[in-house]
C-alpha cells in the first residue's frame, strides 16, 4: 500500500490515494487506527483518504479519519494538505474545487502556502458570553459550529494574555468541557485563545478524536479568530500562532450582517512517500 506523509503547521497526516476505490469504508477505518499509532506504525494525527469526486466541478473528494477511527467532516489543515498533494501529483491545478463531508471547498495552491475559501459563516448561531467551571476555575467561553454543513463543533476558551501556564496543564479543563454532554452531545474541539494584539492571537487546540493537543488546528484557528473578531478584539487578517506554525484567517463582512466570508491560509509540507508493510497494520 502506497502512502504519503504531510503536515500543516505540525498537524500531521497520512494520505492514501483511493481514487480508484480499492478500499472499503470499513477497511479505511481499521487502517486509520493502525497507521496513526505513533512509534508502532507511521504515526499521525489523522488519515486523509482521497476518492473520486462526487460532482463534475470537483477534482477529487476527501475524507478525514481521526486516529481513533472516527470521521471528521472537515479539517482546515487536512484540506490544505490534500490540496497541496493533488497539485503536486498533477490531478488538480493551482486553483481547484474539491468535495469534503463538510461541503465543497475552493483552494489556491502557492507552494508551500495553500489558501482555502471556506464560504459563509453564520454568526447568529454562535453562542457568546458563557462561562465554564472546572475545579476552582471559571473561564469565559464561546462555542460554535463553523457554519458549513456537518462542520465540527468548536469551543473557544479565553485566557488572559499573561497566563503562562504550560499547554499540557490545560488538558484536564479541555477534557471536562468535552465530557459535558449537555452542552456538547457530540464532543467538541477545545481552543484556548490569548489575544496578543489587534491582528495576532495565540491558540492551543485540544482535538476531538485525537484526545490531546495538536501542534495546529486549521478549523480551530478559524473558530478562535472568529470569536476574537466578533468580540471586537481583532481585525482581519488575523495571524493565529499555533505551537506548530502560523495560520492566517481573513474575515470579510457581507451584505448580510450575520454572514462572514472566511478564508484560511497556511503552510503545508511534503514529508515522505513510501510503502506500508504488513507489520505496520
Amino acid at each position: 500500500m502506497k502512502f504519503a506523509k504531510m503536515q500543516g503547521n505540525g498537524n500531521d497526516f497520512i494520505i492514501l490515494d483511493n481514487r480508484e476505490e480499492k478500499l472499503s469504508q470499513g477497511k479505511i477505518q481499521t487502517i486509520a487506527i493502525k497507521l496513526c499509532r505513533r512509534r508502532l506504525s507511521i504515526g499521525a494525527d489523522g488519515l486523509i483518504v482521497l476518492d473520486a469526486p462526487t460532482n463534475s466541478h470537483s477534482s477529487f473528494s476527501m475524507q478525514l479519519l481521526n486516529r481513533d477511527g472516527s470521521e471528521s467532516p472537515f479539517s482546515g489543515n487536512a484540506a490544505r494538505c490534500a490540496a497541496r498533494f493533488a497539485y503536486e501529483k498533477k490531478f488538480a491545478g493551482k486553483q481547484m474545487t474539491f468535495d469534503t463531508k463538510g461541503g465543497v471547498i475552493k483552494a489556491q495552491v502557492e507552494p508551500p502556502l495553500v489558501t482555502l475559501e471556506l464560504g459563509k459563516l453564520d454568526t447568529s448561531k454562535i453562542v457568546l458570553d458563557k462561562t465554564f467551571n472546572y475545579m476552582d476555575e471559571s473561564l469565559p467561553i464561546n462555542y460554535m459550529h463553523l457554519g458549513w454543513p456537518q462542520s465540527s463543533p468548536h469551543c473557544v476558551v479565553f485566557l488572559e494574555k499573561n497566563d503562562w501556564r504550560p499547554m499540557e496543564s490545560l488538558a484536564p479543563f479541555a477534557r471536562a468541557i468535552q465530557k459535558n454532554k449537555e452542552l456538547f452531545p457530540d464532543g467538541v474541539n477545545v481552543n484556548f485563545l490569548k489575544i496578543l494584539d489587534h491582528y495576532a492571537i495565540e491558540v492551543y487546540t485540544y482535538e476531538r478524536g485525537v484526545d490531546e493537543f495538536t501542534l495546529s488546528c486549521g478549523s480551530g484557528s478559524v473558530a478562535a479568530a472568529i470569536a476574537a473578531w466578533i468580540n471586537g478584539w481583532c481585525d482581519s487578517p488575523v495571524e493565529v500562532y499555533n505551537p506548530g506554525g502560523t495560520n492566517t484567517i481573513i474575515v470579510e463582512p457581507t451584505c448580510n450582517e450575520n454572514l462572514l466570508a472566511v478564508k484560511l491560509r497556511g503552510k503545508t509540507a511534503l514529508v515522505a512517500e513510501g510503502t506500508v508493510f504488513p507489520e505496520a497494520l
